[in-house]
């Protein structure tokens, strides 16, 4: 490890651990901040950090925007989680901006340094009880957006889930496959992803296909 970047706008807390980090890590730069913006600087001028530990509630901003953010400025940066927050759509929205790990604050130092070595190692770290939380938090959050689709929509990504091309669903729904384009870039506008796989995903994580079996 050849640096780290400790990000929590509660001072206490923040010396705290970086006195942990400190005792075990001796020769290891610890570049601690408490805002956003001030991470975002730290980063930019320090490439040698490789491992981010950080909050999500922050004074200046959304923790989940910081962490897509600083995936943005380095690629291969390890982040780790360190919360007060046991929610698990806290969990699960930290996860899916980026994070490999999240762990309470109310663990004891054994419990973080586990956590830190777990990431660094490139391994994501998420304690069983969160785990199975933000897995719940996940599907309910796709069951959400799945919920915001029209039903042409709904219709379109259900065939897509089956395999079926544009020119096959088009076929199905006697539709203009032009038609079936803009209702999949809609869909994939609405859930938020990238690619039909990506959106096959949320059909199925989120209960489409079995509300349609």
């Amino acid at each position: 490890m050849s640096a780290i970047l400790l990000i929590d706008d509660h001072a206490m807390f923040r010396e705290g651990i970086a006195l942990t980090i400190a005792q075990e890590f001796r020769n290891t730069p610890i570049h601690a901040v408490s805002t956003g913006k001030e991470a975002m600087a730290v980063l930019s001028a320090n490439k040698e950090i490789d491992l981010v530990m950080m909050d999500i509630y922050l004074s200046d901003i959304a923790g989940n925007v910081l962490l897509r953010y600083l995936r943005q400025l380095r690629r291969r940066l390890r982040i780790l989680v360190v919360s007060a927050s046991r929610d698990p759509v806290d969990v699960h929205r930290a996860l899916s901006a980026g994070a490999h790990g999240y762990i309470h604050k109310s663990s004891d130092s054994h419990g973080l340094l586990d956590a830190m070595a777990c990431v660094l190692s490139g391994h994501d770290y998420v304690p069983a009880a969160f785990a199975q939380a933000g897995a719940q938090a996940m599907r309910a959050d796709d069951a959400v957006l799945l919920g915001r689709l029209t039903p042409r929509q709904t219709e379109v990504l259900r065939l897509a889930c089956e395999g079926l091309r544009n020119g096959e669903i088009s076929s199905r729904l006697g539709m203009a496959e032009k038609t079936v384009k803009a209702h999949m870039s809609a869909v994939l506008a609405v859930l938020d992803v990238p690619n039909r796989t990506q959106a096959t995903i949320v059909a199925r994580r989120g209960g489409l296909l079995r509300n349609l079996m």
